[in-house]
């Protein structure tokens, strides 16, 4: 199946076939595309790991180019076959029908990332919250879709309505002193946080897929040994194995929150040096391919 096919076109965006999400063309989204491609060249151009002995089949698709699974899998030396050990399950979709698959998978049993899932389940693992009632809100609060990858937040400042499909969650202060926001992306491997990307936008774009600038650094350089092991029995309670966490610190509380769940995170960042790029996928690879083998 041709890649065109994962999206609907238009003279002036692009529309998600999946998630819905909408991407209009613009001179910053041709720079993205370039950066995009001349990782996935050099990614091509590296030799791929040793493969695993280990058959794998994926659903409903294998991951494009442009998916950090993909360069991570080359990493690993997981490669597709008829035949199946392991099922990867690979879909942007935020609620999976029907009852989870049997046998040995990857991802298999997520079948639930929306919004107020995750709110919930970040709760009963962290011991506090998110969400919020709109309706006797005080004060600056978030508002923002069920669904996975629109990026539709807006924020309000006085109490309004719930409406069916939308979550209410406080407004977490992640300012910095440069007058930027900072997001941790984190990606997981069963739990487990390998690196982290810093990932910078200017506050009036916080909720824009964009970032101005992305750094590359360590798990133990962002978070304690208590958060890190309660990042852990959160992936573990969503049943993600593979996936990236949105997770943002509050100025005024000092406590990290979990606001976002991604199975099929695009990736490596497009702003991150190339060289970090690289990197951060063989780290990722490595740490999957180790996973692998403890549980075939």
């Amino acid at each position: 199946m041709s890649v065109f096919s994962d999206f609907d076109w238009s003279w002036r965006s692009v529309r998600v076939r999946e998630t819905g999400a909408e991407i209009h063309f613009t001179w910053a989204l041709a720079r993205d595309v370039f950066r995009g491609l001349h990782y996935i060249a050099r990614e091509n151009l590296r030799r791929p790991a040793k493969p695993l002995p280990l058959r794998v089949a994926f659903e409903p698709r294998a991951p494009r180019a442009w998916y950090l699974l993909w360069g991570a899998l080359r990493q690993a030396g997981v490669k597709a076959g008829n035949a199946q050990d392991l099922t990867i399950h690979f879909s942007d979709q935020t609620h999976v029908e029907g009852p989870p698959p049997e046998g040995l998978t990857l991802n298999g049993q997520c079948r639930d990332i929306s919004k107020s899932h995750v709110a919930t389940t970040f709760e009963a693992i962290f011991g506090y919250g998110l969400s919020i009632d709109p309706e006797t809100a005080t004060g600056s609060y978030l508002e923002k879709g069920e669904a996975n990858g629109v990026h539709d937040a807006s924020i309000h400042h006085s109490p309004s309505q719930a409406e069916r499909g939308r979550v209410y969650q406080r407004l977490i202060d992640n300012k910095t002193e440069d007058g930027t926001v900072l997001d941790y992306r984190c990606p997981t491997v069963f739990g487990d946080v390998p690196l982290v990307f810093l990932k910078e936008r200017p506050v009036d774009k916080r909720f824009d897929n964009y970032n101005s600038r992305v750094r590359l650094t360590t798990a133990e350089a962002c978070f304690s040994r208590k958060e890190l092991e309660q990042i852990k029995a959160f992936c573990r309670a969503m049943k993600l194995d593979w996936g990236g966490l949105d997770i943002l610190r509050d100025a005024a509380d000092g406590r990290i929150y979990i606001v976002d769940v991604n199975k099929t995170d695009m990736g490596p960042p497009l702003a991150l040096p190339m060289k970090d790029k690289l990197a951060s996928v063989k780290t990722l690879g490595l740490a999957l391919r180790a996973a692998l083998k403890d549980i075939t």
